[in-house]
């Protein structure tokens, strides 16, 4: 397979870019442009995470475990391809992108089964004491619940 990067942002499904450019010369090839990032395409990244967030809110929880589980499944469908563009892109070695493959599908899976399990939601009864002085307590219910995309910025991001 050959693949030159093309330095585009992904955003709701389409390709952008900027006029603005940098260059990026990983240590074992040519150099390749990469588009800016600007205050704007982060803004329009949050608002189609916001609106996916709406209908996909709505899925069941074995919806979206399948869903985590069908990503890890297509990365390592296409694992072969996928290490070859990171090596272009980052001039890491291949082994040290196959071991980072792993790491994210087991991450995957392993969110897919808290999923599936419920675990995230962390649910919580405290029984009524009716006989509680100097008042009863009420019965108390807690359950967490997810209320909108979450954007993390780190190194390698």
């Amino acid at each position: 397979m050959s693949f030159t990067p093309h330095g585009h942002h992904l955003i709701a499904g389409a390709w952008t870019s900027t006029e603005a450019q940098f260059a990026s010369e990983p240590a074992h090839g040519p150099a390749h442009l990469f588009s800016v990032g600007t205050a704007d395409l982060v803004a329009e990244a949050c608002a189609a995470a916001e609106a996916a967030f709406v209908s996909y809110s709505r899925t069941s929880r074995a919806d979206r475990a399948r869903f985590l589980d069908a990503i890890a499944d297509e990365i390592e469908a296409r694992a072969e391809a996928i290490t070859e563009i990171g090596t272009q892109e980052t001039g890491l070695p291949a082994a040290r992108l196959q071991g980072e493959r792993g790491r994210t599908t087991g991450q995957l899976r392993l969110f897919a089964s808290h999923i599936r399990a419920g675990d995230y939601l962390d649910r919580r009864i405290d029984p009524a004491l009716p006989d509680r002085q100097p008042a009863p307590r009420p019965e108390i219910r807690l359950i967490q619940r997810p209320i909108g995309p979450v954007a993390v910025f780190g190194a390698s991001n």
